[in-house]
């Protein structure tokens, strides 16, 4: 699941559980660190009630969902956030009965969830395209700002920097409250990845970026389309279809937050410089016309762009006949560029069904997004899920380890199911 997609499931099911029961307390649970390997990374969120049942989201594989829920409760009771960090290395699996197989440290926040107000500004900030950072106290000598979440957005982290920069005391902040959370919201900025700050006062902070949501576009309203929609859907991704034709785009049977969008070959370079249709790193196309001269004009307008994938529907023929007719023509292909071209389009999976094509397409743009190989995961050698070091920071925050619990889980409670 895409990162703008568990926001907005999370969002949803807060809202639901309000409005059905509004006397059942919510807590949020946040991955916040990870020491070695884990299926989930720092900002993977589930929504838990006071009654120890998880309503939306994970945070792992489906091992520590139920535990975690069941300490929601008292957190949903006392009002007051909490960190709890588990153990799965092969010593504690044994002992508590995980049976996981993961091998590091999980730390997860658990907090009350209040108002959301942070989940709208970051997903109004995403619907915009913009990368913004949601930031949580983990830690604080005031127990009423632990678990309190705020959203920046990128024009309140460049005027966060700003200020850092600019003011006289700045040097003296560094270490409260807020020149602690400033800096962590740079770093997340800077890199796209989380991170966990400490200071010398004790306050943690922990930010987690937030991605726009892939964005698909499929050019060309034909039957094909239809299933490259279905897939994109599938994926938690949003959708565009583009064609020239108002009537095929009309006559198309898409998922219901589809879009539609008429732009005509020659207009393709100004539908994406005025960006009428989406060209960001965060976009991949799918070229399906089925006319080259088409395929030419978007091929041509699409390699200035910061898109990371341009698929050709095609043989590879047909498309190495499409990068002569663009050099001919006086478009120099770089070695960066030529690598953003996939033809023929998808990972080789078999079938030639519109399901098929599009399923491989999919599963390849997803493969590019994630800097992953798509080969067989039993033929991989380095670990399935990424192994990281407690996030750091390259400053003068100190940076500390979560303490681990000396308390085994929760036991599960039939009761409370």
């Amino acid at each position: 699941m895409s990162n703008h997609a568990e926001l907005v499931h999370l969002r949803d099911a807060s809202v639901q559980a309000r409005r059905a029961r509004p006397d059942v307390p919510l807590a949020l649970a946040t991955l916040v660190a990870v020491d070695g390997s884990s299926y989930r990374q720092p900002g993977a969120r589930m929504l838990c009630d006071a009654e120890g049942r998880v309503l939306a989201g994970a945070i792992s594989g489906g091992c520590l969902e139920s535990d975690v829920a069941q300490r929601a409760a008292s957190v949903c009771a006392s009002g007051v956030g909490s960190l709890v960090s588990y153990d799965l290395r092969e010593d504690l699996e044994t002992i508590w009965g995980f049976g996981t197989g993961c091998d590091g440290v999980a730390h997860i926040m658990l907090a009350p969830w209040r108002d959301g107000a942070a989940f709208d500004d970051a997903l109004r900030s995403a619907q915009a395209r913009e990368l913004g950072v949601l930031l949580t106290v983990v830690a604080s000598a005031d127990e009423r700002r632990i678990g309190e979440a705020s959203f920046e957005g990128a024009r309140a982290a460049s005027g966060a920097r700003a200020r850092v920069a600019e003011t006289p005391d700045a040097r003296s902040r560094t270490s409260g409250f807020d020149g602690l959370r400033d800096r962590v919201l740079h770093a997340v900025q800077r890199t796209g990845a989380a991170f966990l700050g400490t200071n010398e006062s004790g306050v943690r902070v922990f930010g987690a970026p937030v991605h726009p949501p892939v964005h698909v576009v499929v050019v060309g309203a034909s039957r094909g389309a239809e299933a490259f929609a279905q897939a994109t859907a599938s994926a938690g991704w949003l959708v565009t279809v583009v064609d020239h034709r108002d009537d095929a785009l009309t006559a198309l049977t898409l998922p219901t937050d589809a879009s539609r969008r008429t732009v005509l070959a020659e207009h393709v370079a100004g539908a994406l410089a005025e960006n009428r249709c989406v060209s960001d790193s965060r976009t991949c196309f799918a070229l399906c016309t089925h006319r080259f001269d088409h395929d030419l004009a978007w091929l041509r307008s699409l390699i200035p762009t910061r898109v990371p994938y341009i698929g050709l529907l095609g043989s590879r023929q047909r498309a190495a006949r499409l990068l002569r007719a663009l050099t001919e023509s006086g478009t120099i292909l770089r070695a960066r560029d030529r690598a953003r071209v996939y033809a023929p389009i998808g990972l080789d999976i078999g079938g030639d069904s519109p399901q098929a094509i599009a399923l491989a397409a999919i599963a390849e743009m997803h493969t590019v997004l994630h800097s992953r190989p798509g080969g067989p995961l039993r033929e991989r050698q380095a670990p399935l899920h990424t192994r990281s070091a407690t996030p750091s920071i390259a400053t003068d925050i100190a940076m500390q380890s979560c303490p681990l619990p000396t308390t085994p889980p929760i036991p599960h409670s039939r009761e409370r199911r």
